[in-house]
């Protein structure tokens, strides 16, 4: 029987949305640092062996964070980053055009051939992988709305979509255990 991983999964603190999609460098906002800083002072479940995080700066930011009052290490994944539709300097309402059409079309590939089929595959390896690495152990991992909607509907035999995508909000957080598959124990929420 496989021993037992525990997963955080934190969702990054609010971002300013910029007027073009292309946001890879969007930082947190004053209340997004206080968001996530007050989140990790209540915390009440073991503390993670380490934070894990995406390189995109609004991750890295969240992970640095909660590291420095759980006094833990932090790990920055490269294959958590953020999916997009394009990397494209376009406006907000084109980049939600293209998205929809993403949902839509799980196949439909992104300027860097990779789709959401693709990146959900993608997820679930690090996941695994990360989980894999802490038997008997909890990690929380700092990432994105977009892939953490596309893993939870995986684990739950679903189909991700923009609204599963949208309940995501920033500082939300879940708990999973992984045991040679996921379950959840609980739900994103604040």
């Amino acid at each position: 029987m496989a021993e037992t991983a525990t997963l955080y999964l934190l969702r990054h603190g609010e971002i300013d949305r910029p007027p073009v999609a292309s946001f890879d460098d969007a930082v947190l906002t004053e209340r997004g640092r206080a968001q996530i800083h007050a989140l990790a002072l209540r915390w009440s479940l073991p503390l993670p062996d380490v934070v894990y995080c995406s390189p995109l700066p609004r991750a890295v930011e969240t992970a640095s964070v909660v590291a420095v009052v759980f006094r833990r290490p932090m790990q920055t994944v490269h294959g958590l980053a953020e999916w997009a539709a394009t990397e494209q300097d376009v406006p907000q309402e084109v980049y939600r055009d293209l998205e929809r059409r993403c949902w839509a079309d799980f196949d439909f590939q992104n300027d860097d051939g990779e789709s959401l089929r693709h990146a959900t595959d993608r997820i679930v390896e690090h996941l695994t992988a990360i989980a894999k690495r802490h038997p008997r152990r909890s990690v929380m991992v700092s990432g994105h709305a977009i892939l953490f909607a596309l893993f939870v509907a995986l684990v739950r035999g679903e189909r991700a979509t923009e609204a599963s995508k949208d309940r995501i909000g920033f500082g939300h957080w879940a708990v999973l255990e992984y045991a040679g598959t996921f379950r959840f124990v609980r739900d994103f929420a604040p």
